[in-house]
């Protein structure tokens, strides 16, 4: 049997070796509560997530997991509820400082080959922490109720509703200069 760990758990790096281990953890309810409160949502129903770990080498530790998560965000123009469900996997590699800096500088971010990556910070590896932030941004930046659309105004010039309005082309007067010389 598994042993389920809370957001609060923070794994050991000497824990780790080059077999995968299998960790789960579960949001407990003020966890989730706080959540709530940290991200601006208007409820976090359940959180969870397994996930392998293992030492890589050269100080390089690898997770490799599956989130899952229901909640209730605000409709971005209504404000009325939005419930979404997140199942998605996810990778980190985790490094030193000076590695993350190094990858940073060579721009490795942009290589679709190499795996997310982050700066590991002293001896443990917060993976409850890591889960918060993988809710964070695997959440609907955008939520929208079903049918909900945006009012056009009166004095916009931008409108998710109606077609694009035709302006002149600012260079139009160039051209027009450039045909007559």
């Amino acid at each position: 049997m598994t042993k389920t760990y809370t957001l609060a758990f923070k794994l050991p790096v000497e824990e780790l070796d080059r077999e995968h281990r299998h960790y789960v953890v579960e949001a407990t309810e003020a966890e989730r509560a706080q959540l709530v409160e940290r991200f601006d949502i208007v409820a976090l129903n359940s959180l969870s997530a397994e996930v392998d770990a293992w030492d890589g080498g050269d100080e390089r530790f690898h997770l490799k997991g599956h989130l899952k998560a229901d909640l209730v965000q605000r409709c971005i123009t209504t404000l009325a509820d939005v419930p979404e469900k997140i199942d998605s996997s996810f990778e980190l590699m985790l490094v030193d400082a000076a590695t993350a800096d190094r990858m940073d500088a060579e721009e490795a971010y942009l290589d679709p080959a190499v795996p997310d990556y982050d700066a590991i910070e002293g001896n443990e590896i917060g993976l409850g922490e890591i889960v918060a932030q993988t809710l964070a941004i695997s959440m609907n930046p955008y939520p929208r109720a079903e049918g909900a659309e945006l009012e056009a105004s009166s004095g916009g010039k931008v409108s998710v509703n109606e077609p694009e309005l035709k302006r002149p082309n600012p260079f139009a007067v160039l051209e027009k200069l450039r045909d007559e010389s």
